[in-house]
């Protein structure tokens, strides 16, 4: 880990960047960025260790850690941000020994002659040609190119050790005292210089992204790539300093890579040093991207990159994603010259880093029991910290290149969670939820209520509920995704042993959950298996909740008349809910017309108490879909006219206060209410909502017969009565 590390760390930016860097930041403020820089990394190494330490890190490397903590939506989104980062990179190490290469042709030929290379093209043409052989290399395995990193490391090594000396014996103390400050232009600023320089730092992931062939990638991550940060920091800066105290800030910025030959006691040194670590840097990238791409072909993420998934050969290359990543670095060398493609560099990586440090911030405190790194200098502040450390860089570099990339991997994200990619890594998202669910439900419980904060807590509760869709539809529509929907079956079977009872319970749980995707439902089914309905049916009222989220009212279908049993048995479920003081809401299903361009909701005012719940759920009812834009109407019937003026104004009032639109209409009449809500209601309304007296509900076998006329000649009819919790005009 350390070697590749290393070598992509020092590489084209210490030989071709630094000295321009330092032109314009001056001493200070290039320390400033190689700290910035280093930070950044060093706490996402940080999160890279804690994740690589408690996962078996297979191929993909970084890829494979995000995608197992923060699951397959957010994993593809960064995979795909990751592979185009290394790809490009390809391209930029490529670009810089081009250059590097023409520079020092620059100093053996005349100006006409580099002029002439120029106009044709050449140093594209080079570059291409020198992707071409890395290609050709790499397309055969990593073997030969890991085999080749230490010659490389060597080469690198002497080449630092000859521009260190030979700045140690130019130094300059005066020189030095001139370039402390910083002399910034209008073209290049603090974080322009930042996102220059800091590919200097992306190195970390190189190492990573080799996981596959890796004997023990939990110890070589971590410790390779701190090794290597601490190594690259003492170089870099040793170079800052000694180039500010031999190299005039002209110079500097005009020539960053002749001025490093100049300090160096061996000058072709340095020009070895730079073209072995281009190549090398190249070589590396053209390794570590294929693979994220493999890895993710093979995780099935997105159908196109299903093909990059084969690989090729006994050690399975990734063949096919080595063809990819050749076109995308050859596209790149002819759209972009070095300071250009750093900053896409720095962009791509930074969004990558921040995802390592989410990844880690979000396993820390999900508080799983899996979670038990080997590696033990992570803290969950410190995986914060490196998240908002790597967007605020994005910001401050380009917001308008930032948030194009926060657009574009919001995009993948949410694309990949619409496919409902079905595969289970026991990612931490869950445990992250499931703690912050258990902490809520905690705080909940132990809070005092308010009106305010009312919400639908819904158990819709059927003998059969995949025979009773009207009540599992009319309950979603109430509940309408802003409170809790419960769909119970209560299933009766005196019969059989326990174990044959909670086998069918799991099938049925099964079916319920089944039907309700199939369908758009959102809500949590239930299944209870009873000796005896009304015991099961009060037991089940009794035990249910989701810690301190209990059901706050009750959804239940009225039985047809001609079962007798079964309306018997729904009076006695009405007087017992009656105990337990829920809010009831008791439907009487009717036709309902899908293709309906525009809906009415009938409201009949009976009080404030039970309107203030009807009202409230006649809402909740347009915010869906198929309701939007639905009129709501309030009714209210009066015996006199003197009543009928001040009850209109009064509805008036309440319906503005309340903050809902609905038409309010007030009738004088002396006609039967249930003839009365008929004839304005049938033909007319699609949903009817009517309120129950307290009288009319304790007795309410005589209520419902009395009803019976009514409700067969309505349409979908909710009989409403509030526990007075709901609470209008909170």
């Amino acid at each position: 880990m350390f070697t590749p590390v290393v070598l992509t760390i020092l590489g084209v930016i210490m030989f071709m960047r630094v000295g321009y860097v330092g032109g314009y930041a001056g001493l200070w403020m290039t320390l400033v960025i190689l700290g910035v820089a280093k930070l950044i990394t060093t706490l996402t190494t940080l999160s890279l260790s804690a994740i690589a330490t408690n996962i078996d890190v297979r191929v993909g490397g970084v890829y494979f850690m995000i995608s197992r903590v923060l699951g397959p939506d957010f994993g593809g989104s960064i995979g795909i941000t990751l592979f185009i980062a290394q790809a490009v990179s390809v391209a930029f190490y490529t670009i810089g020994f081009t250059e590097a290469t023409f520079l020092v042709l620059g100093t053996l030929l005349d100006e006409s002659t580099m002029a002439s290379a120029q106009a044709m093209h050449l140093p594209q043409i080079v570059s291409t040609l020198v992707v071409a052989g890395l290609f050709a290399l790499t397309f055969k395995g990593a073997g030969v190119a890991l085999k080749a990193q230490y010659v490389v490391l060597a080469l690198l090594l002497l080449s630092v050790a000859s521009f260190l000396i030979g700045g140690a014996l130019k130094f300059d103390a005066e020189l030095l005292e001139a370039n402390k400050s910083a002399a910034f232009t209008s073209e290049v600023g603090f974080w322009t210089a930042f996102a220059i320089f800091f590919p200097a730092a992306t190195g970390i992931s190189a190492g990573a992204n080799m996981s596959g062939d890796l004997k023990d990638p939990g110890k070589s991550i971590p410790w390779g790539t701190l090794l290597g940060i601490l190594f690259t920091v003492l170089v870099y800066t040793a170079q800052i300093w000694l180039t500010a105290g031999t190299t005039p800030r002209e110079e500097l910025q005009a020539d960053p890579f002749g001025s490093l030959q100049r300090m160096s006691i061996f000058g072709p040194l340095v020009v070895a040093g730079v073209f072995a670590a281009t190549l090398s840097s190249a070589l590396g990238s053209f390794l570590g991207a294929p693979r994220v791409l493999q890895a993710m072909g093979q995780d099935r993420l997105l159908r196109p990159l299903i093909f990059f998934g084969k690989g090729a050969g006994p050690d399975n290359e990734p063949q096919r994603a080595t063809v990819l990543t050749f076109l995308i670095a050859a596209g790149v060398i002819w759209a972009g010259d070095l300071n250009a493609v750093a900053e896409i560099i720095s962009m791509f990586f930074l969004i990558a880093y921040g995802m390592i440090n989410l990844s880690a911030f979000v396993e820390s405190k999900s508080a799983n029991p899996s979670f038990r790194p080997r590696f033990r200098f992570f803290h969950w502040t410190t995986g914060l910290a490196g998240a908002i450390g790597c967007v605020v860089a994005m910001l401050k570099i380009n917001d308008t290149y930032a948030l194009a990339a926060f657009a574009i991997t919001a995009l993948l994200y949410f694309y990949l969670r619409k496919r409902d990619i079905q595969t289970n890594w026991g990612d931490a998202k869950r445990g992250y939820i499931f703690q912050r669910t258990r902490d809520n439900l905690l705080y909940l419980e132990g809070s005092k209520f308010h009106p305010k904060n009312w919400r639908p807590i819904l158990a819709a509760i059927s003998r059969d509920p995949l025979t009773d869709p009207g009540l599992v539809q009319v309950g979603a529509w109430l509940e309408n995704r802003r409170g809790l929907f419960t769909v119970a079956e209560l299933c009766e079977r005196p019969d059989g042993d326990l174990k044959a009872h909670l086998a069918y319970r799991k099938q049925r749980l099964a079916q319920l959950r089944e039907s309700f995707v199939a369908r758009g439902i959102v809500a949590m089914p239930e299944v209870v298996v009873v000796d005896r309905l009304d015991e099961g049916f009060t037991t089940f009222l009794q035990s249910y909740s989701v810690g301190g989220l209990r059901p706050n009212t009750a959804l239940l279908s009225i039985p047809p008349a001609a079962d007798v049993d079964a309306r018997q048995r729904f009076v006695r479920q009405v007087e017992q809910l009656l105990a337990f003081e829920l809010n009831l809401a008791l439907l009487k299903p009717g036709e309902f017309v899908l293709d309906k361009p525009k809906r009415t909701i009938d409201l009949w005012w009976r009080g404030t108490r039970n309107g203030s719940l009807m009202a409230l759920l006649a809402y909740l009812v347009t915010l869906d879909r198929t309701w939007h834009g639905a009129t709501i109407r309030i009714f209210r019937a009066v015996g006199n006219a003197m009543a009928e003026t001040e009850a209109r104004e009064q509805l008036a009032a309440l319906v503005k206060q309340a903050r809902i639109q609905a038409q309010v209409e007030v009738f004088q009449t002396n006609e039967l209410p249930g003839k009365f809500i008929v004839e304005r209601s049938a033909g007319v309304a699609d949903l009817v909502l009517l309120g129950l007296r307290q009288e009319a509900i304790e007795g309410f076998g005589n209520t419902l017969a009395g009803l019976e006329d009514a409700l067969s000649r309505l349409p979908t009819t909710l009989l409403i009565w509030s526990n007075g919790d709901a609470d209008l005009f909170a």
